[in-house]
């Protein structure tokens, strides 16, 4: 029997099989009812706040970066602004 004939026979036993019956709706319901908003813990505000902190901090680096990639991208560019008017 080869490998073919053999994943064939396996595939044609899966396709009769019926999947089990799992029901989890009601348990992730009554564990999302628990959890309060503002019965947050501690480091859970203190982890909300690093992170809100760092997001800061990124948006201040790209708007830092973008202006000098565009003055460091190109050298020539300021040479070339000086000397525009004479072309």
């Amino acid at each position: 029997m080869t490998i073919e004939d053999r994943l064939t026979a396996m595939a044609r036993q899966g396709r009769g099989d019926t999947p089990p019956t799992v029901d989890v709706a009601d348990r992730v319901v009554r564990a999302l009812a628990s959890r309060s908003p503002q019965g947050a813990s501690l480091l859970e505000r203190t982890w909300m706040w690093m992170a809100g902190l760092s997001c800061v901090a990124a948006v201040a680096v790209v708007i830092v970066a973008v202006p000098c990639y565009d003055l460091w991208s190109d050298p020539f560019a300021e040479v070339v602004e000086a000397i525009s008017w004479v072309i």
